[in-house]
């Protein structure tokens, strides 16, 4: 596979315009625009050898997998494998000795209609009882069938419906769902999972700030993250907890300035 090819596929997944793209390099190599990127891309002209080292740590992948025609960047699998295998030298930047896992909110308006149906049935089990209670002690036949015929009803789902009840509880308690992300003492780790399954290692240098939604509660929310170079922001959608995710990450700030690494955990 060309080069000009591994190029545009990489930048796409990793989430990067033209414009993006060439900001990122021009911190290394001046010069770089978007017509550029785009004449690499288009196969007009090749880039330099010092170039493609720019590229490789940008797209954080190794200088082989540019270089080297026989990988086929078209096949999932192997586009997978190469934007998850991060070069040796990034990992190295990477410290997570002090670490946020972020995570997204495992509760949805399903699970609150859900709640509605299954206390609904509890007390019509209970109800049943005090029908039944109330006839057999006045003697009043039709209420004791009422209680009876919804008793044997509601009977059966009762069981069921303590069991989700107990389960909603617990995640309204515990609401963290699946992570998809982490923050530590340098970068902020986004795993995202659109067309291609990808990692996004945002250096916190490269971060202007993170702040919540306005909508967001306490316990959910979308996080708006600006990057110094990017004019749209990212979001993160669904986060539990929102203001803790941002209060790490202002805790994280003031790390150097404490030296009291205890006082964030």
């Amino acid at each position: 596979m060309k080069l000009s090819e591994k190029i545009r596929i990489l930048r796409k997944a990793r989430g990067m315009s033209q414009e993006e793209f060439g900001y990122s390099l021009s911190e290394a190599t001046e010069g770089v625009t978007r017509q550029t990127v785009s004449d690499w891309e288009n196969g007009k002209f090749e880039p330099k050898l010092d170039n493609i080292r720019d590229i490789a740590r940008v797209l954080s992948v190794s200088f082989d997998v540019l270089l080297d025609e026989a990988i086929d960047l078209n096949d999932a699998e192997t586009l997978k494998s190469v934007l998850h295998n991060v070069p040796l030298d990034t990992k190295k930047s990477i410290n997570t000795k002090i670490r946020y896992n972020i995570c997204q909110y495992k509760l949805e308006k399903k699970d609150y209609v859900k709640l509605a149906i299954y206390i609904n049935i509890l007390a019509a089990f209970v109800i049943s009882l005090i029908l039944i209670t109330v006839g057999i002690l006045l003697s009043i036949s039709p209420l004791y069938f009422v209680g009876a015929i919804l008793g044997a009803v509601s009977f059966v789902l009762t069981p069921t419906a303590i069991i989700r009840i107990n389960i909603f509880i617990k995640h309204y308690k515990h609401p963290h769902g699946v992570s998809f992300g982490e923050i530590n003492n340098t970068h902020l780790i986004i795993h995202t999972y659109q067309t291609a399954s990808n990692v996004v290692y945002l250096p916190l240098e490269k971060i202007k700030e993170i702040k919540v939604a306005e909508n967001a509660t306490e316990r959910r929310g979308n996080v708006v993250i600006s990057l110094i170079g990017r004019e749209k922001p990212i979001t993160l959608l669904n986060v539990a907890f929102p203001h803790k995710v941002i209060e790490f990450y202002e805790q994280l700030q003031k790390l150097d300035e404490d030296g009291d690494p205890v006082k964030i955990i």
